[in-house]
């Protein structure tokens, strides 16, 4: 996931200590308002705007650029802001730039909020409310925040051998009754590959022994605002032999008699490559868990 972050920070550097942390968490490329006029947003998936409140809205600089972003129609927004008093239900303090987000089809994602030190008017006699502020636990918030938007890791784990591929017809949970690879979460302590072969196990009884990596593919759901990040092996050599779970039921297919009309809506696009051993990535955006809105495939190699 590409991202990018946008910001205003004049007085005492509130919003650009929020940035900062927001970036480093999600490896986002960082922006001073005053220096977009280069950036292209389209190769953005997700777009952070921020700055301080002023006089209940966030700077011109930033509610303006959205007019300027061109076609934002389902791409991925979030917006943050530090300001002299906290948001509440008679202190909108978003509203304006969440309204013009969303009036060209963007999405929130997310808002962010935190006190920041103000000194503006007459509080600069008694120096400033906030004092401090953003502390250490703002900032912690932060990149708790940025965290929460961050794809779901999963694997996918595919065998072919002998011109036949091996399926799984899941029995329960999400993709219930499709064919499908074998996989699920990477679950927290786990590098990808242990969770791609613990998955594999817990769904085919086989063990993996070799696996490569094919692509990764993003996908977006509009819906749900579900964001998974779908990491794509090929099993090379595996122990065992493929048994019934109570997740998955295991079957081989001819690779040209694979049932792309009971899988995902997805898998014609990339299959093709996993089987020409192609590396590739792209972001495939769904509607109802059925139609796709846009697919971006790109070879790798």
């Amino acid at each position: 996931m590409k991202t990018l972050i946008v910001y205003n920070s004049i007085h005492h550097g509130n919003t650009e200590k929020i940035a900062n942390a927001m970036a480093r968490e999600l490896n986002a490329d960082l922006v001073k308002s005053s220096s977009v006029s280069e950036v292209d947003f389209s190769k953005y998936d997700l777009i952070g705007l921020g700055s301080g409140i002023y006089f209940g809205k966030h700077h011109v600089s930033i509610l303006n650029l959205v007019e300027k972003m061109g076609d934002v129609k389902d791409k991925r927004f979030f917006i943050f802001s530090t300001s002299g008093s906290s948001e509440n239900i008679f202190n909108k303090l978003n509203n304006e730039l969440k309204k013009r987000i969303t009036s060209k089809g963007g999405r929130i994602m997310g808002i962010f909020n935190c006190l920041g030190l103000d000194t503006i008017g007459p509080l600069k006699y008694v120096g400033g409310i906030n004092k401090g502020r953003p502390d250490e636990d703002d900032l912690s918030k932060a990149r708790a925040f940025a965290q929460s938007l961050m794809p779901k890791v999963l694997t996918l784990c595919l065998t072919v051998e002998d011109g036949k591929a091996l399926l799984g017809m899941k029995k329960r949970g999400f993709g219930k009754g499709r064919w499908n690879g074998f996989g699920g979460k990477v679950e927290a302590g786990e590098t990808i590959i242990e969770g791609a072969k613990r998955e594999m196990l817990e769904e085919s009884g086989l063990e993996i022994e070799e696996l490569v990596e094919r692509g990764i593919i993003e996908f977006d759901f509009l819906d749900t605002g579900k964001l998974l990040q779908v990491h794509i092996f090929e099993v090379l050599r595996y122990s065992g032999s493929p048994v019934e779970t109570e997740e998955m039921r295991p079957e081989w297919f001819s690779l040209d008699k694979i049932p792309f009309d009971n899988m995902w809506a997805d898998d014609p696009f990339w299959f093709p490559l996993f089987l020409d051993k192609k590396r590739f990535e792209g972001m495939i955006i769904f509607k109802d868990n059925d139609e796709i809105v846009r697919s971006t495939i790109k070879v790798l190699d």
